[in-house]
């Protein structure tokens, strides 16, 4: 959430971007990916043995899906097939929305709840599942 913070404030001062809309929506929706990205970190390093490997799998399972399935580059209601699949599940998708949303086209909460469910479904998803899956150890 500081590097949240400080991208808004970079966003703002250094590169003249207004924000139009509800900062509060913007951060309320940092927060849930914040926890979902976090979640999805643990889950990662419950299937590799190092942490160069863990970075190295999520740098991989985030960075690519992120950029090309969505809507980053081309909309989401463009792609076909697997790519439509993964844009339409990615969190990065939803946030984005949220940020263009508060960014540029004035938009608070209600205009974009929408883009908040889908968010809010996956953070217990990703969390459970990596509960589920980290190999306890005994004492």
């Amino acid at each position: 959430m500081f590097n949240f913070g400080l991208l808004s404030v970079l966003a703002v001062i250094a590169f003249g971007v207004p924000v139009k809309g509800s900062f509060l929506t913007l951060a309320t929706a940092a927060l849930i990916f914040v926890v979902f990205s976090t979640g999805f970190g643990l889950f990662i390093s419950t299937f590799t043995r190092s942490q160069i490997a863990a970075i190295a799998v999520t740098l991989i399972g985030t960075l690519i899906p992120c950029v090309q399935f969505t809507g980053m580059i081309d909309p989401v209601s463009s792609l076909e097939g697997a790519g439509a699949i993964i844009g339409r599940i990615y969190p990065a998708t939803y946030f984005l929305t949220v940020s263009r949303g508060v960014f540029s086209k004035a938009l608070s909460f209600p205009a974009l709840q929408s883009s908040f469910w889908p968010l809010l479904l996956l953070v217990p998803v990703v969390l459970g599942l990596s509960i589920a899956l980290l190999k306890k150890q005994e004492a």
